[in-house]
């Protein structure tokens, strides 16, 4: 009797950080974005992103999600 060789699918690598770089929105208008009227959603981040953002001398970004931080 033969037998057929087991054929596994190839396991993938676990996902990494991307080598491509990040896009630089420093340059952003976010109070234009607040006021657009025609995609609500990006309004409504826009005016929350305003509301918690004390000036542009103190906006931070934290990074402890990063699976290199644990």
């Amino acid at each position: 009797m033969a037998t057929t060789p087991r054929t596994e699918p190839a396991t993938a690598a676990p996902p990494g950080p991307s080598t491509e770089p990040l896009p630089d929105f420093a340059g952003v208008d976010v109070g234009a974005l607040a006021t657009r009227n025609d995609h609500p959603v990006l309004g409504a981040v826009a005016t929350l992103l305003l509301r918690n953002w004390p000036s542009a001398r103190d906006a931070v970004a934290y990074y402890e999600d990063s699976p290199n931080m644990r």
